[in-house]
């Protein structure tokens, strides 16, 4: 049981996970226990997650691991990722388990030419690029609650497209823990995080894992938004107990009035987002 989420963004990829590990005895769960799905890979040149069959997640890992020097020999971004379900695919068939591809997805940050990118490889491995109109996904079992709510989430926050990766920290944090809230079981934290950014020093993309601290800030900063949102809905009964009830004289007077008693929706805060530490080592 798992909710992993991702996010393409302007100068980065974010991708964030919950904790949950729920081992198996073929289709019947038999324990809950905690850990990490998300991976630096490569030296930290990739970051890697996943959602399902851990044995698979884990060949799958390798495989990413080693296809990964032939990055430079691959002319377009997509061939990396297919090169690698190739390989993944034959190794499944070759073990008679090519059936499991299908009960295990992953998310994978790279670069190529010195461009980011973001693949999700979804069904039965089969690689999909995140990209400038479609750059957020959502996998495992808490699918079902994350993909409304980050249609939600982008709708208010990206209005113009892909976020930052400051931004989509925050947004990955409040998606994550939204599905841990709401999720009947098989979700649960603490939520793991990862960047994969830019370094402006030696101006080469890597990994990095946020700090347990820094999640917690951006969870502060979840409550603060949802404190000023219930602020502005006290604004409706602030008016309503400022109105005078004098018999009809409401419906009678002049539209102008009616319109000035309707209290105006405030312009959106600018919430103190915590920003990353570029510098944070893994």
């Amino acid at each position: 049981m798992t909710v992993v989420v991702g996010f393409l963004c302007s100068d980065g990829v974010v991708i964030a996970a919950d904790s949950m590990l729920t081992p198996s005895m073929g289709n019947m769960g038999v324990g809950h226990h905690h850990g990490k799905k998300i991976s630096i890979l490569a030296g930290s040149s990739q970051v890697f997650c996943f959602a399902g069959d851990l044995g698979i997640a884990m060949r799958f890992k390798v495989m990413a691991e080693s296809v990964y020097a032939q990055m430079q020999n691959v002319a377009l971004p997509l061939d990396y990722p297919l090169a690698i379900t190739q390989n993944i695919m034959n190794q499944l068939r070759t073990t008679e388990s090519l059936h499991a591809a299908t009960g295990t997805n992953t998310l994978l940050a790279f670069d190529h030419g010195n461009n980011h990118q973001c693949c999700v490889f979804e069904g039965a491995m089969q690689p999909r690029l995140l990209d400038q109109d479609h750059y957020y996904v959502a996998l495992g079992s808490g699918k079902l609650s994350a993909d409304p709510f980050l249609r939600f989430l982008s709708d208010i926050f990206c209005p113009d497209g892909p976020p930052t990766v400051s931004e989509a920290i925050f947004l990955a944090t409040w998606a994550v823990q939204h599905v841990i809230d709401v999720n009947p079981g098989g979700v649960a934290g603490p939520i793991r995080i990862a960047t994969f950014v830019l370094d402006p020093i030696t101006q080469q993309y890597g990994g990095v894992a946020l700090p347990d601290e820094k999640i917690e800030e951006h969870r502060e900063a979840i409550a603060n938004a949802a404190e000023t949102l219930r602020g502005w809905r006290g604004s409706f009964g602030a008016g309503a107990a400022e109105q005078p009830n004098e018999g009809n004289a409401e419906v009678n007077a002049p539209v102008e009035q009616q319109d000035a008693d309707v209290p105006e929706m405030p312009q959106a805060p600018d919430l103190p987002l915590p920003q990353e530490d570029e510098n944070v080592a893994v």
